[in-house]
Formats: C-alpha cells, structure tokens, sequence
C-alpha cells in the first residue's frame, strides 16, 4: 500500500507515492506556465488539472507500484489560488495567483472600512491584496457573471476528481475571509466585499471547510480511468503548501520549525494555541489542527527574484547560483519583486540593489541574492522568538535547499544554523495527510519524521560582516521606502515619458 500526494505548485504540480513508513517510491511532475499582463498573474485551472492526470498516472503505472496500490490521495496547495466556477465545476476564468495584484484597490478599500487590526483578528492573516476575497472583489470580465463558486484550487481539482469542493481550515484562511476562530466564513468581511465589489459573495459560493485529513469523496469512475488509480479511491482534504511542507520535513509543535525555498521563502512554525501578540505585524496564522497553529511569515517572490536574474543574465539558473562569489560582497539586495517580506507586509515595496560600481561581478550580484534570503529568515526568527515563539531547529526543504553552498550562505547571512531536507516535502506531508484520512496514522504525532542532512551552520570567518549587513539590510529597506512607494504609485505618470508617434 502507497499514499499519494499530490503538491499543486505556482510552477508546476508534482504527483509522489510514499509507503506508509514515508519513503518516496515513485514521483513525477508536470511544468506549468503562468500568464502574466501588467499586476495580472494567472494559472489556467484547466491545465492545473491535466496536469493531475497526467502526473498521477505516470506515478500510478511506474514500475516503483507495479505490485503496490496507492490507498488514497491528499494535497499541497498553492494559496490564495482562486478559480471561478459554473455549475459544472468548470473554470469560467484564469485563475489568479499569490503575485496577482488585481486586488489592490479593493484591499485598500475593505481595509480602510473594517480596519487592518480587526481584518487580521478574524482572518489571522495581515491585510494583503494577495488573498483571494480581494481578487474576487475586482470584479473582472468572468468573475461576476455566471460564477455559482469561488474554489480554492484544491476544492476545483477535488470536485472535478469526483469529491466535493471542499478545502481545509488552513487553506480557507488563505482567501482573506475565514474566521480562524470560528471556522466559519465571515459574514462581515463578505458583507465588505460585496460594497466594494458591487455583487454579493455568498458563504455558499465558497467551498465547504474540514480540518486537514479528513475523507472529502472518492474518485469517480471518469477521473479513475485519467488517473489510473481505482474507482472509490479516498480523496483526503490536504493542506497549504507551507503547512504540507512542515509536515513532511518532520516539523513539531515547538521545533523543528521549516524553512522552505521554493517560488516564496517561508518560515513556518507551530504552536499549541493561536499566538495572541502578533496584531500588527506581517505574521500569519491558521489553525493545522487541534492544539496546532501554525504562524508563518516569507518573501512572497523570494525564490522568483532568483530566477528572474538569472533569466537576466541569460544563464540557468543552478549554473547562477552554484557558483556564487567566494567573499561576501559590498551590495545589498532587497528581493521584493512582488512586494517586501510578509513580516514588513508592504505590497508597495520593490527590488533594490544597492553597493553596484564598475568592477560588480555576476558572481558577486549571486551571492548578494542569497545573502538577501538569509537576512529576511533572520528579521522573522528574531521576531518571533522576541514574541516567546520557539523555532527549535530550522529545517530547510525545497529546491534551494538543495545547494550546500547556496545553504551556506543563506546559514551565515542569517546566523542560523539550517538542516537540509532531502526530497519533496511538500507532497510528502500531503502523502501523510491521505494516510491520516484513512488510518494509518491517528494523528500528525504519529506520521513519520522526515530523513535529514548534515546540518549547516554558519561561516565564523564572517560573522561581524554578516551581523552590520544584516542591520544594513533593514535599514536599506526603511531608507528608501519612500522613494520606492514613489516609483510604485506612479505607473500613470510613466505615460508622460514615452514619446509620442504622432508630430
């Protein structure tokens, strides 16, 4: 017997088999594209689902399961992923992502009716154009008009599997308008968007909520024939990707905590009650399970900042970052592509690249990326342990993980000692989150702990360097915030400067 985690990533979805003790048997993933025009960033549902097929089949028929069966399936859920949806379940629209910014206005608005500090009390999450509730504000072509749902975009792969449109508490609070304390869809902050979007969203236009682990539904008879798995295969509400993540690098209610590196970089923690200090700030927090909160804060685009340089530099990307720069640069980056980290929770922040003469290397520009990624894991790691929040041991997962060197330098810039995870985490949580559904395992205490590399501590050569370039990296963010938010909000006065075709 095999469980099957399913990881719906930004950048492509993956489908792994894990046996019951947690080791990968089998895996297979599928590249998605996003679409990108102006502040729009959509994934195509549709394609997000053929994607499951595929990579469910290929797992399902691999030799790894030849005299194996996969028991039930579960997921890792992107968040904030919102598809509209008709009657039958189909996408009426492209779905948009976390970096989507359609939602800005109508966050600004919704935030400026209920207040920041009550948003956050009900919803647990700081007041940010990325969640869901603010994208369906806006009200674009296909987003008002025949819609009957709002789906997370595992409860639209669900039903479309043959469950029903159902999502966890963890991914619920991703759309902005779940109350965390009462599990329930919020009436006050639906009643907000609906003045500002100018149509009603109805609880009932929003999938039904199950603690992560439970049954939602079978897979039907269509969807087996594309999966290749059995008819009546238990399907398993999973998790947000962070918290799939921390459950499949072994994480623990008060440590380890785990850092993942993936598109977003993210610090993810547990603790047997919500934390009541964190009003205020960029944190976030949900409810995983009983006497579990998981708090979490990141760089939205950490992990795209370091793609789009390296498709700057016309290079790939391992190639880019395998070899950054021996010694530790005079720059500073600020990786705030989409926004600055959750914990300053500014969606007006950009890039900045600071300390750039004639000599600057492409090695050195490298380095100071990921020197950037240690600094921010940092100012979070402070934050909560000043809130009384024990990290325990920082395990790090995902792609960037997976560089010893690359580890290294985000170890010393953050001083913090990181231990790699190897393998998919994120789909190996959603894995045991199907085995929890069906039995396996009575409850998260249960699940077997993730293998774990040798651990990465930090360089003491630099340790005085790294402690000022860490100050240097807050205060570079303070100092030119004003001018920043300048070049945000002027995207109409740019229109000035293009000269005109005409004479």
């Amino acid at each position: 017997m095999s469980l099957l985690g399913i990881d719906l990533g930004t950048s492509g979805t993956r489908a792994a088999a894990f046996s019951e003790t947690g080791k990968l048997l089998s895996e297979y993933s599928v590249p998605i594209s996003l679409s990108r025009t102006a502040n729009l960033v959509e994934t195509d549902a549709e394609a997000v689902l053929a994607a499951v097929y595929e990579a469910t089949s290929n797992v399902a028929t691999s030799a790894a399961l030849l005299n194996d069966h996969i028991a039930a399936l579960s997921f890792s859920v992107q968040g904030e992923t919102v598809v509209p949806v008709d009657a039958q379940g189909m996408a009426l629209a492209s779905a948009p992502v976390s970096m989507d910014r359609r939602g800005t206005h109508a966050a600004f608005v919704i935030g400026d009716q209920l207040g920041h500090a009550k948003f956050q009390r009900i919803t647990g999450q700081p007041l940010h154009p990325m969640f869901s509730v603010f994208k369906i504000a806006a009200g674009l072509p296909g987003w008002s008009n025949g819609v009957t749902s709002y789906l997370t975009l595992d409860a639209f792969i669900s039903r479309r599997l043959g469950a029903a449109a159902v999502t966890d508490y963890s991914m619920a609070a991703r759309t902005g308008v779940f109350d965390v304390n009462q599990l329930s869809w919020s009436d006050e902050i639906l009643a907000a968007a609906e003045s500002t979007a100018g149509f009603a969203i109805a609880p009932r236009q929003l999938p039904e909520t199950v603690e992560a682990g439970t049954i939602i539904g079978k897979v039907s008879v269509d969807a087996a024939q594309r999966l290749n798995l059995p008819a009546g295969t238990p399907i398993v509400a999973g998790l947000h990707d962070q918290a799939a993540s921390f459950v499949g690098a072994g994480g623990r209610r008060g440590g380890p905590s785990v850092y993942a590196l993936g598109s977003s970089d993210c610090l993810t923690v547990v603790t047997a009650e919500r934390p009541n200090n964190l009003a205020g700030t960029g944190f976030a927090s949900y409810p995983l399970a009983e006497s579990r909160w998981v708090t979490l804060a990141g760089t939205a685009a950490g992990g795209w900042a370091l793609d789009w340089f390296a498709q700057l530099v016309d290079a790939p990307i391992a190639t880019v970052f395998d070899a950054p720069s021996d010694l530790p640069p005079a720059l500073l980056v600020l990786p705030y592509l989409a926004g600055s980290g959750t914990l300053d929770n500014d969606p007006s922040a950009l890039g900045v690249v600071a300390g750039l003469t004639l000599a600057t290397r492409r090695d050195e520009l490298a380095r100071s990326f990921l020197e950037s990624t240690g600094y921010e894991l940092a100012k979070i790691a402070t934050a909560l342990e000043t809130r009384g929040i024990d990290l325990g041991t920082i395990r790090a997962v995902g792609t960037g993980s997976g560089s010893a060197r690359a580890l290294q330098i985000r170890a010393s810039a953050a001083d913090r000692q990181l231990v790699p995870v190897p393998g998919q985490s994120s789909a190996r949580g959603a894995a045991l989150l199907a085995g929890i559904g069906i039995g396996v395992f009575t409850s998260l205490d249960e699940v077997p702990d993730s293998p774990v590399g040798e651990a990465v501590r930090p360089d003491p050569s630099y340790t005085d360097w790294y402690a000022m370039q860490r100050d240097n990296f807050a205060n570079l963010f303070l100092s030119t915030s004003s001018t920043v938010h300048k070049l945000s909000n002027n995207k109409e006065n740019r229109a000035c400067i293009i000269p005109s075709t005409t004479s």
